[in-house]
């Protein structure tokens, strides 16, 4: 009998090593699968990286194009507000394009009217933001941009500045 016993639990212990064993090769070769896909994914990792370094490369390289597609101008910048244009309180006033004229808008001078900035166009004025053209300037006016202020003390601040100033290609 006790030889039965012995023999059983011989063939449950092998049996349970045999199972220890197939489970071990299973995770080792989860595990490898995983290091595979790991590594897959460090190749996959260091290409991006590599065509992200090598589109820096190439809009460093490129910069001037890139970043100056349109140039830059230096203009004579000043401020206007609806005071300086009505005559009573009680006046509309609207722009050349026709709409009312608030914070966040500028007129551009003809010339430059004639070069592409046209209503409705967005232009950066450096260290101020970025405004929308609304207005036209007097025909006297040259390379000039005037910046509609809701204040008349801010506008006479302001006062006749050169700043560079960029036409946005939005």
């Amino acid at each position: 009998m006790q030889k039965c016993i012995n023999i059983v639990l011989l063939a449950c212990l092998a049996l349970g090593a045999y199972h220890w064993r197939q489970e071990t090769i299973r995770m080792e070769s989860v595990l490898a699968q995983l290091e595979k896909e790991k590594a897959e994914m460090r190749l996959g990792m260091d290409k991006v990286r590599d065509e992200s370094n090598l589109l820096r490369m190439v809009v460093l390289a490129n910069m001037s194009k890139i970043a100056d597609p349109i140039p830059n101008k230096l203009l004579t910048v000043t401020a206007y507000t609806a005071v300086e244009l009505t005559q009573s309180e009680d006046q509309q006033l609207l722009t050349a394009s026709l709409s009312k004229p608030k914070e966040g808008a500028v007129a551009v001078s003809r010339d430059l009217f004639k070069q592409g900035w046209v209503f409705g166009k967005k232009v950066y004025i450096k260290n101020h933001g970025v405004f929308v053209i609304t207005d036209l300037m007097g025909s006297s006016k040259n390379k000039s941009v005037d910046i509609f202020m809701n204040d008349y003390d801010r506008a006479l601040q302001f006062g006749k500045r050169q700043i560079e100033v960029v036409l946005l290609d939005v």
